[in-house]
């Protein structure tokens, strides 16, 4: 069977069953697999870390006392129009 991603012949026992009942094989070789599977983990974690690093950036802290993220100005407004925020407004008014 030729692996489709580094164009070599090589013999069923390098490649996997997607579906055993059915006996489908990967179309990749074991070994391209292996390389493709790493690389989407590094993608997956640097993703991953940039999210992170993006929520603790992006923390917006409202005059009501509630500490959020807010990644576009929608989450800003989203939290002006919440019940939480006009109630604790008019509480602090009232005072």
């Amino acid at each position: 069977m030729q692996c489709t991603k580094c164009d070599k012949r090589k013999a069923l026992t390098e490649y996997s069953f997607k579906n055993e009942e059915e006996k489908i094989y990967y179309l990749y070789c074991d070994s391209c697999r292996n390389e493709s599977q790493q690389t989407q983990k590094k993608y997956k974690e640097k993703a991953m870390e940039n999210y992170n690093l993006n929520k603790t950036i992006n923390k917006i802290e409202c005059s009501c006392g509630i500490t959020y993220v807010s990644y576009r100005n929608f989450h800003m407004i989203r939290h002006i129009n919440s019940k939480k925020h006009k109630q604790s407004l008019e509480i602090k008014i009232k005072i």
